[in-house]
């Protein structure tokens, strides 16, 4: 008896968790297949000021998701509107960023820099300038950033945001598969437990 009453509970649980969340309102599918590795990616720009505002939390809450999970981020290029040179320049940024192995450090300097100190980037100079200001040298810069890789991996982060329907950052995109209506919770601890629960759908 005693068992089947905790089989009800444990049913009762799972239907209650499932009905918390509710595909349109919650997420909404991006994909018909999902990664082969629990993965999320937030796409972000660091020209935008609610990912500035996100950036001191997202280790916290990188380590609040499924053990096991690949947290990453992608950078959108429609930041800013007018200026193709610095919105593409700036993805060729992010991942200069990451092949020089500085990501850490200079992503929130490179937030720092544009929305606390306020300095224009209004040029490919400008950004290198960001580098520069940070201990990166012209050369490893120049080394990087002007590298066919780098121009290839552009080309694909471009072409991943338009793919998952990106129309606003940052967002949540969980196993390359579900979007996460970030506005549709409230508070860290309710996102990574919104974000969880989709790690673990089909």
């Amino acid at each position: 008896m005693r068992k089947i009453i905790v089989v009800i509970f444990l049913g009762v649980l799972a239907f209650s968790v499932e009905a918390q969340y509710e595909e349109g309102k919650h997420y909404e599918v991006v994909s018909e297949t999902k990664t082969e590795k629990p993965t999320v990616t937030e796409f972000f720009s660091l020209f935008c000021g609610h990912c500035y505002e996100f950036e001191p939390m997202i280790g916290t809450f990188a380590k609040g998701l499924t053990a096991g999970t690949t947290f990453e981020k992608s950078h959108v290029d429609y930041i800013p509107r007018d200026n193709k040179e610095v919105s593409v320049g700036i993805v060729k940024a992010f991942l200069t960023m990451q092949a020089l192995g500085v990501e850490k450090r200079l992503v929130p300097a490179a937030f720092d820099y544009i929305h606390a100190q306020r300095k224009p980037v209004a040029n490919e100079a400008d950004i290198k300038a960001i580098f520069l200001a940070y201990g990166v040298s012209s050369a490893d810069f120049d080394k990087h950033y002007n590298s066919p890789k780098t121009a290839e991996g552009a080309k694909k982060m471009i072409a991943l945001w338009q793919e998952k329907k990106i129309t606003n950052v940052p967002t949540f995109v969980v196993n390359g598969k579900y979007k996460v209506h970030t506005a549709s919770v409230s508070g860290w601890a309710e996102l990574i437990k919104l974000v969880n629960y989709l790690l673990e759908q089909d």
